[in-house]
């Protein structure tokens, strides 16, 4: 009997190995992926429009840019030592608004720094109880990829954790940190209008006083003997930080206006 209700579930759901998976249940979405699958992918897709002359007009624009740059037109002599410089690729041309290329959520990475483990390795098993506590997911283990003297590490030395969210479990993530953890900080107002890495990925950075924010950590934060910060990589397939910010904005993600500097407004 059983094997047979194992070979149906395996028929529903193709790629799926034969057997009980211990993820979400069959048929299961999370709220914050049934919100983007049918609201905000339409509407990110009709605020992300440019009209045929308008692209044409901003081509040509960036081709004389381009040009120019090239000739090195009005600007200072090139720097005969730069030559031997990488020089860093181009920005890939971001592709015409349509449905099948709306910006979405490809990848979230939740990782830890332990600096303690280069004491003890014992201590990076709070990091990954931690991480598997918050995300529900099992954490690997990051080990230094090179030798660093003055902080006595050596290659192949465990250093932090890390899990990588896609799917339901990355939009379940997303919504209780958006939901739950960041109206609960105070010092916290929201990510910079220059943030970004210029390719509509973001990353957010954390102290140990938000990790117990979490509904999970509520209940057995006294179990962890060492609580660390961790940082949230949030990975987007939009080519540039406007469609990025445009995409996390819609996920009800906070960003803020640099603030100018309070000025005197009279003087005695």
């Amino acid at each position: 009997m059983l094997g047979t209700v194992s070979r149906h579930v395996a028929a529903l759901r193709p790629g799926v190995s034969r057997g009980f998976s211990t993820g979400p249940a069959l048929g299961y979405q999370a709220r914050l992926s049934q919100y983007y699958h049918n609201t905000l992918r339409d509407d990110l897709m009709i605020l992300q429009y440019v009209p045929p002359q308008v692209r044409a007009r901003q081509e040509v624009m960036e081709e004389a840019r381009l040009k120019a740059i090239k000739e090195n037109v009005g600007g200072t002599p090139p720097n005969p030592l730069r030559k031997r410089l990488k020089v860093r690729p181009p920005k890939p041309r971001v592709a015409e608004s349509a449905a099948h290329n709306t910006p979405y959520v490809d990848k979230v990475t939740v990782h830890i720094r332990c600096r303690e483990a280069l004491q003890n390795k014992h201590n990076l098993l709070s990091a990954l109880m931690t991480l598997q506590v918050v995300t529900g997911q099992r954490a690997e283990v990051i080990k230094a990829k090179n030798d660093a003297a003055p902080w006595k590490l050596r290659k192949g030395m465990p250093i932090g954790a890390k899990v990588e969210l896609t799917g339901d479990r990355m939009y379940e993530f997303l919504d209780k940190l958006v939901e739950v953890v960041l109206p609960r900080m105070k010092e916290y107002s929201g990510l910079r209008m220059d943030s970004g890495d210029g390719m509509g990925s973001f990353t957010l950075g954390f102290d140990n006083s938000a990790i117990g924010l979490f509904p999970e950590m509520e209940m057995v934060y006294d179990m962890f003997p060492m609580v660390f910060g961790f940082a949230v990589n949030i990975k987007t397939t939009a080519g540039h930080n406007p469609a990025g910010r445009l995409l996390l904005s819609g996920l009800n993600m906070p960003f803020v206006h640099a603030r100018k500097p309070a000025t005197e407004s009279f003087m005695l």
